[in-house]
């Protein structure tokens, strides 16, 4: 009878410590492409290294993460001559095959088309935890960290297959 009293007491005092159930509602994350365009217009004036220096520019600002890069590359015939070099550049820089859309243009300018998509994730701010307080936003922490390392955000996004 003694064990039966005591083994109740001690349940009861670890019941009345346990935290309550709180739903752990996570984090919200904002999901968009992010689009840039370069439109060269092949002028008599430029030569093919100042265009070359151009299109090494445009390609220097996407370096920190270009394997997450999307590109359609849009020409003309007559221009065909900077575009093999300019995907060669992207390969080697890291950007995937499938990553890049080759595209022929009629048009009456000479123009070379640059489009470049990119997805990013942008997660709310969570609020700091108090000691001793519990606040709504249980594991915004977690959530929003695992969002921010997604590598290829595009994935949360699309289905499968598009």
């Amino acid at each position: 009878m003694k064990t039966l009293i005591v083994s109740s007491l001690i349940f009861c005092l670890l019941a009345g410590c346990a935290d309550k159930a709180m739903p752990q509602i996570g984090s919200e994350a904002i999901i968009y492409q992010e689009l840039h365009h370069l439109i060269i217009e092949m002028e008599g004036k430029q030569t093919s290294d100042e265009i070359g220096h151009q299109i090494e520019l445009f390609i220097d600002g996407f370096d920190s993460n270009i394997e997450q890069t999307y590109w359609t590359l849009d020409y003309q015939n007559a221009d065909k001559a900077f575009i093999e070099p300019l995907r060669n550049q992207l390969l080697k820089r890291g950007v995937t095959p499938a990553h890049i859309v080759i595209e022929t243009v009629p048009s009456t300018d000479r123009v070379i088309k640059i489009r470049v998509g990119q997805y990013k994730v942008r997660t709310q701010i969570c609020r700091r935890g108090i000691f001793g307080e519990m606040s709504d936003d249980i594991g915004c922490y977690v959530e929003s960290m695992r969002l921010k390392q997604v590598r290829e955000p595009r994935s949360l996004v699309l289905k499968k297959g598009t």
